[in-house]
């Protein structure tokens, strides 16, 4: 986020992994090949959650698209 200006935005997609929910399910019901994409996921979206430098938004859509604004 250094990069980004005061009222700059990114985007980010594919923040609920396919649109397949398998970041909301337990990991058991998530196949073991794809358990490490779903579990960076998680941590990717966590982590900008707490970054207190920009506000969020999650659209829902498809993969999902996470878009932050930078606000400090």
């Amino acid at each position: 986020m250094k990069l980004v200006k005061v009222g700059g935005l990114v985007l980010y997609d594919n923040t609920l992994w396919g649109g397949r929910g398998f970041v909301a399910k337990p990991e058991e019901s998530v196949p073991m090949g794809k358990r490490e994409v779903r579990k960076a996921t998680i941590e990717f979206n966590k982590l900008l959650t707490t970054d207190h430098r920009v506000e969020i938004f999650h659209v829902p859509s498809g993969d999902g698209v996470l878009i932050c604004k930078r606000v400090s």
